[in-house]
């Protein structure tokens, strides 16, 4: 498998395809490599990329896209996979909206990044049983190597991996810098708006800030006390599951 930066897979159909390899996780423990990627659209892969996926024997697929979305850009995956896919689809209330105005012009960058935070806090308070589904997927042996995926692979993606890397214990400032790396392999998707929405308005839209994880995060303390309160209370996750996900996904440095 071909890598052109230490986490990402050089595939030619997508951008942000990456491993969540490498990280520390505590009393002596990093996550695995080639056990758990993350991952923006899957449509496009070329066959040449296919070949690249059929080395990894991807067991696991969460899809965190609507149908509209996943009817526009149906996955491709190699010929004969026996992946075992998980569909998540969902959006945090007023999503669509945003887009709109942003379409429109009609939106500036400070209301943009106001609104995107409130995205992510809902990812806490409104679908906690998207990722409680999510993590008890990745509970499971039989769902290695496993992918999380949306279309961007920045928001839905970034939040779901956000919250497994917590839950292997990954600080939080190492979960922070595998937000941000999207801004590195970013689509241009400029061809998906009118000539009246501002390029500025465009590259904001699909950056990756620091804030927007934050205001995540942030959430999960302010309403459960901690990370572990969270897992706990929230995603149904016991003494057993964390362990067997702790087992799957990290190893002894």
């Amino acid at each position: 498998m071909t890598y052109s930066h230490p986490r990402r897979l050089l595939l030619e159909g997508a951008v942000n395809f990456r491993d969540l390899g490498g990280y520390p996780a505590g009393e002596g423990r990093r996550t695995r490599w080639r056990r758990a990627f993350r991952a923006d659209n899957l449509g496009a892969l070329t066959d040449t990329d296919l070949a690249r996926l059929a080395e990894i024997g991807l067991a696991g697929l969460v899809d965190f896209r609507i149908d509209m979305e996943r009817q526009a850009h149906p996955d491709r995956l190699p010929e004969g996979a026996r992946t075992r896919r998980l569909e998540l689809g969902f959006l945090p209330a007023g999503t669509l909206e945003m887009l709109a105005r942003v379409r429109a012009g009609r939106i500036t960058v400070a209301e943009i990044e106001k609104d995107v935070q409130s995205h992510y806090r809902r990812f806490v308070t409104d679908h906690a049983e998207i990722f409680r589904q999510t993590i008890a997927f990745a509970a499971e042996p039989s769902h290695y190597p496993l992918l999380l995926h949306c279309t961007s692979g920045k928001d839905r993606t970034g939040f779901a991996s956000a919250v497994l890397l917590r839950a292997v214990g990954v600080p939080r400032g190492a979960v922070e810098e595998d937000y941000l790396l999207t801004n590195q392999f970013v689509r241009d998707v400029s061809h998906l708006f009118g000539p009246q929405t501002p390029r500025e308005l465009i590259d904001w839209l699909l950056s990756a800030q620091v804030g927007y994880i934050r205001a995540a995060l942030d959430e999960i303390d302010a309403r459960y006390g901690s990370f572990d309160g969270y897992l706990v209370d929230a995603l149904g996750v016991d003494a057993a599951m964390r362990e067997q996900i702790v087992e799957l996904l990290t190893e002894p440095v």
